[in-house]
């Protein structure tokens, strides 16, 4: 039982997670139809979303996030609904009331049809969310621990927006030089509060996950600066432009960040991963 990345397996002690390679009743997304192949190898944000979106649209109802655990809803139903529903929609990943996790497309090489401009570059996350508006205080903390170790996999630094205002305007328009977690909301105006809500958002901030005004760029100066302090230190040799990218999270490994992250979070040590040696990529295309 494991995420499938790159057509492989790999399975996460901490992170049960069932695919269409364990269990035939899991629904991959149809390629052409709610996934295409990636056309990109350097996968730099996460996407969060809720199944229902509420508060949203013209359902205004708060979230409810209940104790514990819930019941398992959503496996297989949702992988099921995106594979039988005519709009072109799907996210990788489903964490269910119960805290199960569900992969329903490849990490590494499909680009799930999840938060529009910003496709290509991301993984999706949708956290169930129950008739009532409802989560589960521990289904969210499976989320942030999916989304401690999906950071430390692909070598995404860990930064979230400050807070909600609307769609972030570099989002918007495809996301090429922000490297992070957000939601749906902070991508396009078509989606509400709700999408993720605010509850998650603030667990990640409680987690040590950087708060950043990607609107004023406030993530480009920062990162600037610890580049010109890695290439000072440990002569890294890196451009500075304030993108995280690969050749950032090597310089981070080189230096001893654990699992090249400058944020650490549990588990990290036992994240074993090299990233694609032979394909450099920057906010402007390969290198």
């Amino acid at each position: 039982m494991g995420f499938v990345i790159g057509g492989t397996n790999e399975t996460v002690v901490q992170l049960p997670c069932v695919s269409w390679l364990d269990d035939p009743t899991v629904h991959r997304l149809m390629l052409g139809q709610d996934a295409v192949s990636r056309s990109t190898s350097w996968v730099r944000g996460i996407v969060l979303h809720t199944t229902l979106g509420v508060p949203g649209g013209r359902d205004l109802r708060p979230q409810r996030i209940l104790r514990g655990l819930g019941p398992r809803t959503a496996t297989p139903r949702v992988g099921k609904f995106w594979s039988r529903e005519l709009r072109h929609a799907g996210a990788h990943l489903v964490v269910d009331h119960d805290g199960t996790i569900v992969c329903l497309a490849d990490l590494l090489g499909a680009r799930a049809l999840h938060a529009g401009a910003v496709n290509d570059c991301t993984i999706g996350i949708e956290i169930f969310q129950g008739a009532d508006a409802e989560m589960y205080e521990e289904q969210l903390a499976v989320v942030v621990r999916l989304v401690d170790w999906l950071t430390a996999r692909f070598g995404i630094q860990r930064q979230i927006p400050r807070s909600y205002r609307g769609p972030i305007t570099r989002l918007a328009a495809g996301g090429r030089d922000v490297v992070g977690v957000y939601g749906h909301r902070d991508v396009t105006d078509r989606r509400g509060i709700g999408d993720p809500g605010g509850e998650i958002m603030r667990l990640l901030a409680e987690a040590g996950y950087e708060p950043r005004d990607f609107e004023v760029k406030e993530d480009l100066r920062e990162w600037s600066q610890r580049q010109k302090f890695l290439n000072a230190s440990y002569r890294s040799g890196l451009v500075v432009d304030g993108i995280p990218a690969k050749t950032t999270w090597r310089a981070l490994r080189e230096a001893g960040r654990v699992a090249g992250m400058w944020k650490p979070r549990p588990g990290d040590e036992d994240v074993v991963v090299e990233l694609d040696e032979d394909v450099q990529e920057s906010a402007t295309g390969s290198s």
